[in-house]
Protein backbone atom coordinates (compact mmCIF):
# COMPACT_ATOMS: atom_id res chain seq x y z
CA UNK A 1 0.00 0.00 0.00
CA UNK A 2 1.15 3.35 -1.09
CA UNK A 3 0.97 6.16 1.37
CA UNK A 4 0.23 9.72 0.58
CA UNK A 5 0.24 12.33 3.20
CA UNK A 6 -0.06 15.97 3.13
CA UNK A 7 1.02 18.95 5.63
CA UNK A 8 -1.56 20.53 7.59
CA UNK A 9 -1.21 24.38 7.01
CA UNK A 10 -2.64 25.78 9.79
CA UNK A 11 -0.63 24.01 12.90
CA UNK A 12 -1.22 25.03 16.44
CA UNK A 13 1.88 26.58 17.67
CA UNK A 14 2.41 26.84 21.86
CA UNK A 15 5.29 29.24 22.75
CA UNK A 16 8.07 27.60 25.09
CA UNK A 17 10.06 28.91 27.83
CA UNK A 18 13.50 29.37 25.46
CA UNK A 19 16.96 28.17 25.83
CA UNK A 20 17.29 25.37 28.69
CA UNK A 21 13.75 24.35 28.44
CA UNK A 22 13.77 21.80 24.97
CA UNK A 23 10.60 19.14 26.06
CA UNK A 24 12.03 15.91 26.48
CA UNK A 25 8.52 14.10 26.57
CA UNK A 26 4.74 14.81 25.14
CA UNK A 27 1.64 12.71 26.15
CA UNK A 28 -1.85 14.04 25.19
CA UNK A 29 -3.83 13.61 28.34
CA UNK A 30 -6.97 11.02 27.43
CA UNK A 31 -9.19 12.45 30.34
CA UNK A 32 -9.62 15.48 28.52
CA UNK A 33 -8.01 16.43 25.38
CA UNK A 34 -7.48 20.17 25.51
CA UNK A 35 -4.37 19.57 28.08
CA UNK A 36 -1.16 17.67 27.72
CA UNK A 37 1.19 16.07 29.97
CA UNK A 38 5.18 17.26 29.87
CA UNK A 39 8.31 16.60 30.60
CA UNK A 40 11.40 19.02 30.12
CA UNK A 41 15.22 19.88 30.73
CA UNK A 42 13.99 22.93 32.35
CA UNK A 43 13.44 20.20 35.80
CA UNK A 44 9.76 19.76 36.13
CA UNK A 45 7.43 17.14 34.59
CA UNK A 46 3.95 19.52 34.34
CA UNK A 47 0.65 18.90 33.04
CA UNK A 48 -0.67 21.93 30.71
CA UNK A 49 -3.30 22.99 28.38
CA UNK A 50 -2.87 24.48 24.82
CA UNK A 51 -2.73 28.09 25.76
CA UNK A 52 0.31 27.87 27.55
CA UNK A 53 -1.37 27.47 31.52
CA UNK A 54 0.54 25.36 33.67
CA UNK A 55 -1.99 23.36 35.65
CA UNK A 56 0.10 21.23 38.08
CA UNK A 57 3.75 20.54 38.56
CA UNK A 58 4.32 16.58 39.26
CA UNK A 59 8.09 16.87 39.44
CA UNK A 60 10.55 19.68 39.98
CA UNK A 61 14.34 19.07 40.34
CA UNK A 62 15.01 23.10 41.61
CA UNK A 63 18.61 22.31 40.28
CA UNK A 64 20.26 23.12 36.87
CA UNK A 65 22.25 19.69 37.29
CA UNK A 66 18.41 17.13 36.92
CA UNK A 67 16.24 17.00 34.51
CA UNK A 68 13.27 15.03 33.76
CA UNK A 69 13.89 13.24 30.10
CA UNK A 70 11.09 11.19 29.76
CA UNK A 71 7.35 10.26 30.97
CA UNK A 72 4.39 8.10 30.18
CA UNK A 73 0.99 8.39 31.91
CA UNK A 74 -1.65 5.99 32.57
CA UNK A 75 -5.62 7.28 32.62
CA UNK A 76 -6.92 3.58 33.73
CA UNK A 77 -4.62 3.70 36.71
CA UNK A 78 -4.33 7.56 36.73
CA UNK A 79 -0.72 7.51 37.47
CA UNK A 80 2.59 9.54 35.91
CA UNK A 81 6.04 8.37 35.14
CA UNK A 82 8.75 10.25 34.68
CA UNK A 83 12.88 9.31 34.11
CA UNK A 84 15.51 11.57 34.79
CA UNK A 85 19.37 12.37 33.72
CA UNK A 86 20.69 10.53 37.16
CA UNK A 87 18.83 7.05 36.31
CA UNK A 88 16.14 8.00 38.73
CA UNK A 89 12.06 7.08 37.87
CA UNK A 90 9.25 8.53 40.20
CA UNK A 91 6.04 7.24 39.99
CA UNK A 92 3.10 9.72 41.27
CA UNK A 93 -0.75 9.67 40.84
CA UNK A 94 -2.39 12.29 39.59
CA UNK A 95 -3.15 14.81 42.49
CA UNK A 96 1.02 14.81 42.36
CA UNK A 97 1.23 12.88 45.10
CA UNK A 98 4.58 10.63 44.69
CA UNK A 99 3.96 7.20 45.37
CA UNK A 100 7.72 6.14 44.89
CA UNK A 101 10.96 7.17 43.33
CA UNK A 102 13.76 4.56 43.03
CA UNK A 103 17.03 4.60 41.09
CA UNK A 104 16.60 2.28 38.51
CA UNK A 105 19.77 2.92 35.95
CA UNK A 106 23.19 3.91 36.47
CA UNK A 107 22.57 6.80 33.92
CA UNK A 108 20.09 8.67 32.22
CA UNK A 109 16.67 7.11 31.85
CA UNK A 110 16.15 8.12 28.22
CA UNK A 111 12.23 6.68 28.05
CA UNK A 112 10.18 5.03 30.31
CA UNK A 113 6.79 3.17 29.20
CA UNK A 114 3.72 1.19 30.63
CA UNK A 115 1.96 -1.18 29.18
CA UNK A 116 -1.20 -0.19 27.63
CA UNK A 117 -2.67 -3.70 28.26
CA UNK A 118 -1.10 -4.43 31.54
CA UNK A 119 0.08 -0.91 33.28
CA UNK A 120 1.40 -2.84 36.15
CA UNK A 121 4.44 -3.87 33.43
CA UNK A 122 6.81 -0.97 32.80
CA UNK A 123 9.88 -0.72 30.14
CA UNK A 124 12.64 1.84 31.07
CA UNK A 125 15.74 2.22 28.40
CA UNK A 126 18.99 3.98 29.53
CA UNK A 127 22.26 5.24 28.31
CA UNK A 128 23.79 2.95 30.28
CA UNK A 129 23.36 -0.10 27.60
CA UNK A 130 19.98 -1.70 28.96
CA UNK A 131 16.21 -1.63 28.69
CA UNK A 132 14.79 -3.12 31.45
CA UNK A 133 11.74 -4.45 32.47
CA UNK A 134 9.62 -4.31 35.78
CA UNK A 135 6.35 -5.65 37.64
CA UNK A 136 5.38 -2.54 39.60
CA UNK A 137 3.34 -4.34 41.64
CA UNK A 138 6.71 -6.61 42.81
CA UNK A 139 9.36 -3.40 42.75
CA UNK A 140 11.39 -3.42 45.60
CA UNK A 141 14.64 -1.70 44.18
CA UNK A 142 16.54 -1.53 41.42
CA UNK A 143 17.99 -4.87 41.38
CA UNK A 144 13.77 -6.30 41.19
CA UNK A 145 13.55 -6.18 37.20
CA UNK A 146 12.27 -8.87 35.78
CA UNK A 147 14.32 -8.64 32.52
CA UNK A 148 17.55 -6.57 31.29
CA UNK A 149 18.01 -6.53 27.71
CA UNK A 150 21.28 -5.45 26.57
CA UNK A 151 22.48 -3.37 23.82
CA UNK A 152 25.58 -2.46 21.70
CA UNK A 153 24.95 1.28 22.32
CA UNK A 154 22.59 3.53 24.46
CA UNK A 155 18.92 3.24 23.95
CA UNK A 156 17.13 6.15 23.46
CA UNK A 157 13.99 4.73 23.30
CA UNK A 158 11.59 1.33 24.73
CA UNK A 159 8.03 1.50 23.63
CA UNK A 160 5.43 -1.13 23.70
CA UNK A 161 2.88 -2.08 20.87
CA UNK A 162 -0.96 -1.40 21.22
CA UNK A 163 -2.02 -4.62 22.09
CA UNK A 164 1.12 -4.76 24.98
CA UNK A 165 2.87 -7.69 23.18
CA UNK A 166 5.75 -6.32 21.69
CA UNK A 167 8.36 -3.79 23.05
CA UNK A 168 10.28 -1.78 20.29
CA UNK A 169 13.77 -0.45 21.14
CA UNK A 170 16.35 2.10 19.21
CA UNK A 171 19.70 2.71 20.14
CA UNK A 172 21.65 5.73 19.47
CA UNK A 173 23.40 4.28 16.03
CA UNK A 174 21.56 2.09 13.74
CA UNK A 175 19.60 -0.38 15.54
CA UNK A 176 16.04 -0.82 16.02
CA UNK A 177 14.88 -4.44 17.89
CA UNK A 178 11.47 -6.05 18.06
CA UNK A 179 10.82 -8.18 21.53
CA UNK A 180 7.82 -10.46 21.86
CA UNK A 181 5.98 -11.02 25.40
CA UNK A 182 6.91 -14.63 24.57
CA UNK A 183 10.44 -14.20 25.35
CA UNK A 184 11.40 -10.87 26.02
CA UNK A 185 14.96 -11.53 26.33
CA UNK A 186 15.90 -12.14 23.13
CA UNK A 187 15.04 -9.68 19.95
CA UNK A 188 12.32 -11.19 17.71
CA UNK A 189 13.79 -9.43 14.80
CA UNK A 190 16.61 -6.41 14.15
CA UNK A 191 16.44 -3.68 11.42
CA UNK A 192 19.73 -1.94 10.81
CA UNK A 193 19.07 1.62 10.19
CA UNK A 194 21.08 4.90 10.00
CA UNK A 195 19.69 7.17 13.26
CA UNK A 196 22.67 7.96 14.88
CA UNK A 197 23.02 10.71 17.59
CA UNK A 198 24.84 13.67 18.78
CA UNK A 199 25.40 15.38 21.45
CA UNK A 200 22.84 18.54 20.58
CA UNK A 201 20.34 16.55 18.36
CA UNK A 202 16.96 14.79 20.01
CA UNK A 203 17.44 11.35 19.75
CA UNK A 204 15.28 9.57 17.56
CA UNK A 205 12.97 7.03 18.41
CA UNK A 206 10.82 4.71 16.63
CA UNK A 207 7.26 4.07 17.30
CA UNK A 208 4.28 2.29 16.57
CA UNK A 209 1.65 2.85 14.79
CA UNK A 210 -1.63 2.82 16.69
CA UNK A 211 -4.06 0.63 15.02
CA UNK A 212 -1.09 -1.56 12.76
CA UNK A 213 1.65 -3.92 12.95
CA UNK A 214 3.90 -0.46 11.56
CA UNK A 215 7.10 0.98 12.76
CA UNK A 216 7.74 4.37 12.01
CA UNK A 217 11.12 6.52 12.60
CA UNK A 218 13.07 9.32 11.36
CA UNK A 219 16.26 8.92 9.12
CA UNK A 220 19.55 10.32 9.60
CA UNK A 221 21.53 9.24 6.74
CA UNK A 222 25.22 8.24 7.22
CA UNK A 223 27.71 7.70 4.98
CA UNK A 224 29.29 4.82 6.86
CA UNK A 225 26.15 3.01 6.87
CA UNK A 226 26.55 0.23 4.40
CA UNK A 227 23.29 1.37 2.44
CA UNK A 228 23.56 4.64 2.12
CA UNK A 229 23.31 6.29 -1.43
CA UNK A 230 24.12 9.71 -2.73
CA UNK A 231 22.27 12.60 -1.48
CA UNK A 232 19.77 10.25 0.45
CA UNK A 233 16.88 12.00 2.30
CA UNK A 234 16.16 12.92 5.93
CA UNK A 235 12.70 11.11 5.55
CA UNK A 236 10.03 8.95 7.94
CA UNK A 237 10.73 5.52 7.13
CA UNK A 238 7.88 3.23 7.46
CA UNK A 239 8.56 -0.65 8.20
CA UNK A 240 6.59 -3.45 8.56
CA UNK A 241 6.84 -4.70 12.22
CA UNK A 242 6.45 -8.30 11.48
CA UNK A 243 8.88 -8.43 8.73
CA UNK A 244 11.31 -5.53 9.18
CA UNK A 245 10.45 -4.70 5.39
CA UNK A 246 10.72 -0.86 4.31
CA UNK A 247 6.82 0.21 3.42
CA UNK A 248 7.57 3.40 2.37
CA UNK A 249 9.10 7.07 3.35
CA UNK A 250 7.27 10.32 4.10
CA UNK A 251 9.32 13.06 3.10
CA UNK A 252 8.36 17.38 2.39
CA UNK A 253 10.98 18.96 0.42
CA UNK A 254 9.93 22.42 2.19
CA UNK A 255 11.29 20.98 5.66
CA UNK A 256 14.34 19.05 5.64
CA UNK A 257 15.62 18.60 8.77
CA UNK A 258 16.54 15.51 10.66
CA UNK A 259 13.17 14.07 12.28
CA UNK A 260 13.66 12.57 15.53
CA UNK A 261 10.11 12.19 17.02
CA UNK A 262 6.95 10.44 15.80
CA UNK A 263 3.83 10.68 17.58
CA UNK A 264 0.53 9.49 16.14
CA UNK A 265 -3.16 10.50 17.07
CA UNK A 266 -5.07 7.74 19.14
CA UNK A 267 -7.09 6.73 15.50
CA UNK A 268 -3.50 6.52 13.84
CA UNK A 269 -4.54 8.73 10.84
CA UNK A 270 -2.64 11.69 11.63
CA UNK A 271 1.07 11.87 12.22
CA UNK A 272 3.38 14.75 13.81
CA UNK A 273 6.37 14.84 13.25
CA UNK A 274 8.86 16.82 15.72
CA UNK A 275 12.21 18.60 13.83
CA UNK A 276 14.40 21.35 15.00
CA UNK A 277 11.66 23.97 15.65
CA UNK A 278 9.53 22.45 13.50
CA UNK A 279 6.07 20.34 13.72
CA UNK A 280 4.95 19.01 10.46
CA UNK A 281 1.44 16.89 10.88
CA UNK A 282 0.73 14.47 8.09
CA UNK A 283 -2.97 13.59 7.09
CA UNK A 284 -3.99 10.61 4.83
CA UNK A 285 -4.34 11.55 0.93
CA UNK A 286 -6.46 9.09 -1.97
CA UNK A 287 -4.05 6.53 -1.78
CA UNK A 288 -1.85 6.75 -5.07
CA UNK A 289 -1.78 3.96 -7.50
Amino acid sequence: MLWNFGIKDTPTFIKGIGAGGSITGLKFNLLNTNQFFISSMEGTTRLQDFKGNILRVFTSSNSCNIWFCSLDVSAKSRVVITGDNVGNVILLNMDGEELWNFRMHKKKVTHVALNPCCDWLLATASVDQTVKIWDLRQLKGKSSFLYSLPHKHPVSAACFSSDGAQLLTTDQKNEIRVYSASQWDCPQSLILHPHRHFQHLTPIKATWHPRYNLIVVGRYPDPNFKSCSPCELRTVDVFDGSSGKMMCHLYDSGYSGIISLNEFNPMGDTLASAMGYHILIWSPKEAGP
